[in-house]
């Protein structure tokens, strides 16, 4: 198929009809409109060494269901192979010089990208929720190598794309965000996918990330000698410690229950929808979506919407959250257990997600990263005594 073809009414009433086959539906016209793809990294990087149509194309759409006229802007997003983003982010360990270069190869596979076309769109065609946006038509086909997903256009939302402004996630934005976050988290809780588990197959465990242990203390070597004033001396021990000893945490992590976790939440891929019930929190971009325990997505959106301002409510947003998810499942009443399992997933955070962005600010500089990794230093530096120096005593 002829890429531009996406682009025609008839193409998008097809992905339409699909997705809605109890109903009528008819495109008469789809205008272009503008988007801003740069927020979204892995295309913008990978559209520079692919051949193939990549990124975000805007339309306002006329079309009518069961005879009834309706206009919408929706976009249509054509990814990538997760093949061709291995190889970026091989090709941008190679920029980073030895050892990365010789380490990262045989691992470019592992590292949570090879599948990302795969499970994005699954997602959208098998799962639905108030916290994912519209979606209007998805396209598999694995034999062209096309990955499509039609989807609602973000535009009368707030806090699009906020991750250099922190101070505008007001506390009912952050409270907002973690129930409803508690609310997937529950309803994945300990529940296979309705759909295909092969793409799944990086998922965290102790096992994998000992596999890939020389690659994550490559990784902070890489870090921390390339920015050696970014990790307070403190985070970076105990990141170097949690690389070097991994089964000392996993053993406790591998017997907390997991959940289908996001693995990118921050203000690069969520935005806040105003309806008549209030705030909607809207998660977009699932292409890392995996499992772990339900408090890394915590972790991580944490250390992107706390500023230092606000460090010392990390545990307190916590602790909101544990009673959130509580309450759904009944499952988490020892908030002291929570906590300790929040620290532990925290370090996979830190090695792995962290990691591969540090290895691409390396090349390509990201403006909000050193203050991320500074809200996750006092993430680390919060739970040291608490829980770090009983997982790893400093004999170790």
């Amino acid at each position: 198929m002829d890429t531009h073809t996406f682009f025609s009414p008839a193409f998008i009433e097809t992905l339409m009809q699909q997705r809605m086959p109890g109903q009528h539906i008819r495109v008469q016209h789809c205008e272009p409109l503008p988007v801003d793809n740069s927020a979204s990294i892995l295309v913008t990087l990978t559209a520079g060494v692919s051949d193939t149509l990549l990124g975000h194309f805007a339309f306002q759409v006329q079309y009518t269901v069961d005879d009834q006229p309706h206009s919408r802007k929706m976009v249509m997003k054509i990814k990538p192979n997760g093949s061709e983003i291995s190889a970026m982010l091989a090709g941008l360990a190679q920029c980073c010089g030895e050892p990365l270069a010789s380490i990262y190869p045989p691992f470019r596979t592992q590292t949570g990208f090879q599948h990302t076309h795969m499970r994005e769109t699954l997602v959208y065609r098998h799962l639905t929720s108030p916290m994912l946006p519209d979606i209007f038509g998805v396209h598999i086909d694995p034999v062209s190598d096309q990955y499509i997903i039609l989807m609602e256009y973000l535009d009368e939302v707030t806090l699009m794309n906020s991750t250099m402004t922190p101070e505008q996630w007001t506390d009912n934005h952050i409270r907002t965000a973690l129930t409803q976050l508690a609310a997937w988290h529950a309803a994945h809780l300990s529940k296979p996918l309705p759909f295909d588990g092969n793409f799944q197959d990086d998922a965290p465990s102790m096992e994998y990330m000992v596999r890939l242990q020389p690659l994550w203390q490559a990784l902070l070597n890489q870090a921390t000698g390339r920015f050696p004033g970014l990790y307070p001396e403190g985070a970076a021990d105990l990141l170097r410690q949690a690389a070097g000893h991994i089964p000392a945490y996993w053993r406790e992590l591998e017997k907390v229950p997991k959940t289908f976790i996001h693995n990118d939440l921050n203000p690069r891929n969520t935005c806040f929808r105003e309806t008549e019930n209030g705030l909607q929190f809207c998660v977009y971009d699932w292409e890392l979506a995996t499992f772990h325990i339900p408090q890394y997505d915590v972790a991580e959106l944490l250390c992107f919407v706390l500023d230092t301002d606000r460090y010392a409510l990390r545990q307190t947003y916590l602790e909101f959250y544990r009673s959130q998810l509580h309450a759904l499942t009944g499952a988490h009443d020892d908030p002291a257990l929570f906590r300790r399992h929040f620290a532990l997933a925290a370090l996979d955070f830190g090695l792995h997600r962290l990691g591969l962005y540090m290895m691409a600010h390396s090349v390509s500089p990201y403006a909000f990263l050193p203050r991320v990794i500074a809200s996750y230093a006092d993430t680390l530096l919060q739970f040291r005594t608490e829980v770090y120096d009983s997982v790893f005593p400093k004999s170790a």
